[in-house]
């Protein structure tokens, strides 16, 4: 299991903290992101059914599993039957061959230097993107010798992202450096969508296009690869035309839609995090009583306010100052007053509270992220991908 800072502790139902203490034993007074792995089970067999029999599937468990977790995730996508595993960094495919993770894993941006040789030597999938990268993963597996497995190379497409990748009409030029190159198989060809999650279906019927032009030069040229893939979680709800041979969702697996306008699509899907903290001091205030920094709260009545352990060292934006809610003995209570580092504050009107009791911040029982979110202008992914280390990852097995 992970645990405060990404360290992975012995598998159970709770990740213990740094001092030995964990949420169900005497000191019950930390942060707890509990992840369903039955949910996040349920999820990818009914992404599969979208997907179709024919088409594999890549799950992205880059930035720590979307902050639920890179190894306990891993293995439950391996029991699942998830045959990919998308990163973004070396130290990511690393961590997970190290912990014993097979199947294909394929590091999403274009490398450099030692790594690469790690990564040949670990059967890790690369991505190129130009000539420059070609000759930079040649290099490294020719360092190898000739007894190294084959670089496995996925060529990236750039058809209208604008942030990776040539034109697609360089598409053949790039795969037929790679087939030359002793060493390497073109294992992939793939793009990535700008707007597939927006009602507008313009750009992405664009970038479907461009793409398809890039697979027909290539079938042409003779150099198909073993996989196409385009499809993220978005284009996996809503583009069955996009599928190919392989989908690479990332949000959608971990239950949330990649954006407002797809939540009627994936309202089957289960949220896999729930987020607690728990309530460490309990007060009355005044009419006019000031909270937290700035006084940027007062109370408008006689009220209750609780002090719950968690703040923008453990993930919760600052932004969500008197906007934010939580979920407290089944009542949604406002954040009030300026988000302090390590404790927020929320109005419980007249409600019972102790100290003791937990609050949801997010996830079952609470507000969603995206809901959070939205009212500060972001997105739910930043918010699950920003919980900090000192928040412990407990796993419940189904």
């Amino acid at each position: 299991m992970t645990g405060p800072g990404g360290r992975d502790v012995p598998d159970g139902d709770v990740a213990s903290d740094a001092t030995g203490s964990d949420a169900t034993g005497s000191d019950a007074m930390t942060p707890v992101a509990e992840i369903d792995l039955g949910a996040l089970r349920r999820n990818v067999a009914r992404l599969r059914e979208r997907a179709g029999p024919s088409v594999s599937m890549l799950v992205a468990v880059k930035a720590d599993a979307y902050g639920h977790g890179l190894l306990p995730v891993a293995r439950a996508l391996a029991d699942a039957g998830v045959g990919w595993l998308g990163v973004a960094t070396p130290e990511e495919a690393g961590r997970l061959r190290a912990g014993d993770i097979g199947g294909r894993i394929l590091v999403f941006g274009p490398l450099r230097g030692p790594a690469l040789s790690r990564l040949i030597a670990a059967r890790v999938d690369l991505t190129v993107t130009d000539l420059n990268d070609v000759a930079a993963v040649a290099a490294a597996r020719h360092e190898l010798g000739v007894d190294a497995p084959p670089a496995k190379v996925h060529l990236k497409v750039d058809t209208g992202m604008g942030r990776l990748g040539l034109a697609a009409g360089h598409a053949v030029r790039i795969a037929r450096a790679v087939d030359a190159a002793d060493g390497l198989r073109l294992a992939g060809v793939w793009t990535h969508f700008a707007c597939a999650d927006e009602p507008s279906r313009d750009v992405t019927e664009r970038q479907r296009r461009a793409f398809e032009a890039a697979l027909t030069d290539l079938d042409a040229a003779g150099l198909l690869p073993e996989v196409r893939h385009a499809a993220n979680s978005a284009a996996l709800l809503a583009w069955p035309a996009t599928h190919y041979d392989l989908v690479r969702p990332g949000l959608s697996v971990y239950g949330y839609a990649p954006g407002p306008e797809l939540a009627t699509a994936a309202t089957d899907l289960e949220r896999v995090l729930t987020l607690t903290a728990p309530v460490v001091f309990v007060k009355s205030v005044k009419r006019g009583d000031p909270v937290s920094y700035g006084q940027r709260w007062r109370a408008p009545d006689d009220t209750t306010v609780a002090t719950v352990r968690f703040g923008y060292a453990d993930g919760y934006p600052r932004a969500l100052t008197n906007l934010g809610e939580v979920a407290l003995n089944g009542r949604r209570c406002r954040v009030v007053g300026t988000v302090c580092m390590d404790q927020l504050m929320v109005d419980v009107g007249h409600g019972d509270v102790t100290v003791g009791d937990r609050a949801v911040l997010f996830g079952a029982g609470g507000p969603g992220a995206d809901e959070l979110a939205a009212r500060i202008g972001t997105i739910s992914y930043e918010l699950l991908t920003r919980l900090g280390g000192r928040v412990v990852r407990r796993y419940r097995p189904s």
